[in-house]
């Protein structure tokens, strides 16, 4: 009966020991931080957006950003897509990325701001967000994130 339960015992370590991995091949993204939440369209000015990410194989390749117009009324983005290369770095399979987004280039969504007269400077800022999706270099891709709500005042 001792043996029984011994080997038992080890069978069920043995089980527990060799279980599936943590990670899947298919990488994930968690959007950590945006920060700032509100800036200025003037050169110069950025929002940075942190990100968390796990990949089994760590061979993470580029990041995607679609940007949703919250106020398009109409307007169509100047870019819509935004494909992000990832700079070579050691196989890991968790990290943080970090992209840094230029106000003027990036996050305008039309090249003329709408009128707006009771807004500080005459003009509506435009409202995005971002949904954010990372490949690997075996072309899996992550599920989708979404950023919270992002203001771009117009000057």
């Amino acid at each position: 009966m001792q043996k029984l339960v011994l080997y038992s015992t080890l069978s069920l370590i043995l089980f527990a020991a060799c279980s599936k991995d943590k990670f899947q091949d298919k990488p994930t993204v968690e959007i950590k931080s945006i920060n700032p939440s509100q800036v200025s369209a003037f050169s110069g000015s950025y929002t940075e957006i942190l990100l968390d990410f796990t990949d089994k194989q760590g061979d993470l390749d580029s990041v995607f950003l679609y940007n949703v117009w919250l106020n398009a009324k109409g307007r169509t983005a100047a870019h819509p897509f935004l494909p992000y290369g990832i700079p070579s770095f050691p196989a890991k399979t968790k990290g943080q990325i970090k992209l840094t987004l230029d106000a003027a280039t990036s996050l305008v969504a039309a090249s003329q701001p709408i009128s707006q007269p009771d807004a500080p400077n005459g003009k509506e800022p435009d409202t995005i967000a971002f949904k954010i999706i990372v490949k690997d270099k075996a072309g899996h891709v992550s599920d989708t994130a979404t950023t919270g709500q992002l203001v771009i005042e117009r000057t």
